[in-house]
């Protein structure tokens, strides 16, 4: 598990949101807005899908973004947080996935 994972993944633990938590991982590193999305407040998908969507276009990513959705649905089956919680993983997967392919991509 890489650092940006461990991080995302302690904050899930301490008992943040998904999106707060790999905001807040992201934003202690790199300059970003402090505002992070709130869970399934865009088509109720995955806040830690949310967030890394909008730390891709705070950084300047924006092109990014489909294929993020695309492996993030391609690892997951879903994008949706209701359908998510059907899935026999928990949030701290997602929150972990995502932290650790946006520290790839930035």
């Amino acid at each position: 598990m890489v650092e940006m994972e461990k991080i995302a993944r302690n904050f899930k633990k301490q008992g943040n949101n998904c999106s707060y938590s790999v905001y807040t991982t992201f934003s202690k590193r790199i300059k970003l807005s402090g505002i992070y999305p709130e869970p399934r407040s865009i088509d109720g998908k995955c806040g830690a899908l949310l967030a890394t969507l909008k730390i891709l276009d705070e950084t300047g990513n924006s092109e990014k973004k489909e294929q993020f959705e695309k492996d993030f649905i391609q690892e997951f089956g879903y994008c949706k947080c209701s359908d998510l919680m059907k899935n026999d993983r928990r949030c701290n997967d997602y929150v972990g996935w995502a932290a650790r392919k946006l520290d790839e991509i930035l």
